[in-house]
């Protein structure tokens, strides 16, 4: 269930919020601030499609068996590759190249490396006993029972 306030924060952010904070006139022009405030519906799409690429990354890297620190470091690459190459193509087609997109890009990546670091693959036992779901108890009896022969 997802609880008061991140619901509170989801409704600022798809609003647009009014707690922006002051751009830098050195960063971009005024009309291109004014077309790119930091909190927003493009800013909450920025934030999950960078989660989404990371976990996506992580886990085909985690296919092709890559250790859990390398798929890590891996999907971020790919993550903040994507995301450098969208604004690049927004910056053709738009002539808006948004630093606060890749902000909330690194946002969502980060918040999924978050959620990755407590995930590792298991590699399978040669031991059958230690995958089966029979009891230590009723284990212990087959073993004995096989020894006794």
């Amino acid at each position: 269930m997802i609880s008061g306030p991140v619901v509170l924060a989801l409704a600022v952010v798809m609003q647009g919020g009014s707690a922006r904070s002051e751009p830098s006139r050195r960063s971009q022009p005024s009309d291109a601030r004014a077309r790119d405030p930091w909190f927003g519906a493009d800013k909450l799409k920025h934030f999950f499609v960078a989660a989404f690429t990371q976990t996506v990354a992580y886990s085909a890297l985690q296919a092709a068996r890559v250790r859990h620190e390398q798929a890590i470091a891996g999907a971020w690459g790919v993550t903040a590759a994507v995301s450098v190459a969208k604004e690049l193509h927004d910056r053709r087609a738009t002539g808006l190249f948004s630093m606060r997109d890749l902000v909330w890009d690194a946002a969502g990546a980060g918040v999924a490396t978050a959620l990755l670091a407590h995930a590792r693959r298991t590699e399978p036992s040669d031991d059958p006993a230690a995958t089966s779901v029979v009891s230590p108890v009723a284990r212990r009896a087959t073993f004995f029972r096989v020894a006794g022969r």
